[in-house]
C-alpha cells in the first residue's frame, strides 16, 4: 500500500521455470540467459537476483513471499505463459498460478495463457474463462513450430477466430505480448498494429499491451489514443524509472500526452524481476522540465501515480479498492507486514525471503 493509503496492483506476476530440466529447445537456455541479463540491466544495485535464486523453479509460496512482503503490492494479477515450444511447462505454468490463486484468493487473480494452434483453444478460452478468479486471456505473437518461427499477430487467420470466442465469453480482457523478441523470432511479429486491427473490430474486448512503451512508443500511443479499449501494460518498462529515467520519462510522457493517464497499469514482473525499485521509482518520479517544455508533456499528479500503481487496474478488473482493503485486513500477509514494520523490515531485504540454500540444491 501507498504511504497514501491507495492499494498498489501488480498486473503482472509469474512464477519462472528457468531450470535445465525444463528446455525443451535449444534456444531455451539462451531465453533463461537473455531474462536474467535483462534483469541486470533493469534493476539497480542490490535488487538484481544471484543466480542461485534465479535459475530455479520458482513456487507461489515464493512469489507470494516476494510481492507480499518484499514490497508494496497488495493485489496481483497472475500470467500463466503458453511457451511450450521453447519449455516443457510453458515457462509459467498454468498449475502454479491455480495454486498461487487457491492459497491468496482475496489477492489474486490470472489472465490465463492459450496457444491458439491448438485444435481445441476456443474450448479451452470457454473453461478457463468460466471459473473464478480468471480475468483474462493471455496471448503470445510468435510461436517456434517445425523448424520455423511462426506469426502469432491477432489479425492471423487462425487467430482472429479466438477473438470472438473471448468476446462471447465470461472475461473481457486480452492481454498480448508486445516487446522485444528473445531467441530467433522476428521484431515484426511484436509490433502492436495488429492490437489497433482488433479493438476496432471488438470494442467491447479491452486490450493490454504488455511491456508497452519498451519498444514501439509511437505505435503503442497511437493506438490508445484511437481506441478507448487499449491499455499499457508496464511490466519490464516500469523498471525503466530507475536505470534509464528519460527513457522511461519521454516512454510515459508520450502516452500521458496522447491517451491520459487513466490506462496505464504498473506491472513488475516477478519473479524475473523485483517488483518494489519501480514502485518506489514511479511514486517519487516528477517528469524532468526539459521535457515538459519541449514536448508539452504534463506533469505527473500524485493522484495519476495512484492511479498507474493500482487505481487503474482496479478499474480495468472491475475491483472495488474499500472491497479489497476489507478483505485483505487481517490476512497472513497483513500480519506479517504489519509484525514486520515493527522492526522497521518492510518492506523485506530484497530476495531475503528466498531459501537460497535450496535453490542452490535445485540447481546442482
Amino acid at each position: 500500500m501507498l504511504d497514501s493509503g491507495s492499494l498498489v496492483v501488480d498486473s503482472v506476476s509469474h512464477c519462472f521455470n528457468h531450470t535445465p530440466e525444463n528446455h525443451k529447445h535449444p534456444h531455451a537456455q539462451r531465453w533463461d540467459d537473455e531474462t536474467f541479463e535483462l534483469g541486470e540491466k533493469l534493476l539497480p544495485d542490490g535488487y538484481v537476483p544471484s543466480k542461485e535464486v534465479f535459475y530455479r523453479d520458482h513456487q507461489p509460496e515464493e512469489l507470494a513471499r516476494l510481492l507480499f512482503l518484499e514490497s508494496q503490492i497488495d493485489y496481483s494479477v497472475y500470467h500463466s505463459l503458453p511457451l511450450d515450444d521453447y519449455f516443457h511447462d510453458g515457462y509459467v505454468s498454468r498449475e502454479k498460478g491455480f495454486e498461487f490463486m487457491e492459497q491468496n484468493p482475496e489477492r489474486v487473480s490470472m489472465y490465463v495463457d492459450i496457444n491458439p494452434l491448438e485444435d481445441d483453444a476456443g474450448d479451452q478460452i470457454e473453461e478457463f474463462a468460466a471459473k473464478d478468479g480468471v480475468e483474462g486471456i493471455k496471448f503470445y505473437p510468435a510461436r517456434y513450430q517445425n523448424g520455423n518461427d511462426l506469426s502469432l499477430q491477432l489479425t492471423e487467420d487462425a487467430v482472429w477466430p479466438l477473438l470472438e470466442r473471448i468476446a462471447d465469453s465470461e472475461v473481457d480482457t486480452l492481454a498480448i505480448h508486445k516487446f522485444i523478441p528473445f531467441a530467433t523470432a522476428p521484431v515484426r511479429y511484436f509490433k502492436p498494429g495488429d492490437v489497433e486491427d482488433a479493438a476496432n473490430s471488438f470494442p467491447d474486448l479491452n486490450f493490454e499491451i504488455i511491456h508497452a512503451g519498451f519498444s514501439f512508443i509511437e505505435e503503442t500511443v497511437f493506438a490508445m489514443a484511437s481506441h478507448k479499449n487499449v491499455y499499457a501494460n508496464l511490466e519490464n518498462t516500469a523498471c525503466l524509472v530507475n536505470t534509464r529515467p528519460r527513457k522511461f520519462a519521454k516512454a510515459l510522457g508520450e502516452m500521458l500526452y496522447w491517451a491520459g493517464p487513466d490506462r496505464i497499469v504498473y506491472a513488475g514482473g516477478a519473479t524475473a524481476l523485483h517488483p518494489q525499485p519501480p514502485i518506489e521509482g514511479i511514486w517519487n518520479f516528477e517528469m524532468p522540465e526539459d521535457l515538459v517544455e519541449e514536448y508539452d508533456y504534463p506533469t505527473v499528479s500524485q493522484e495519476d501515480k495512484e492511479n498507474i500503481l493500482g487505481k487503474n487496474a482496479l478499474r480495468l478488473l472491475d475491483k472495488d479498492p474499500e472491497q479489497i482493503k476489507k478483505d485483505i485486513e487481517g490476512d497472513k500477509w497483513d500480519q506479517l507486514r504489519q509484525e514486520r514494520e515493527e522492526t522497521n523490515d518492510f518492506p523485506a531485504e530484497p530476495w531475503s525471503t528466498y531459501d537460497v540454500d535450496v535453490a542452490a540444491s535445485a540447481d546442482d
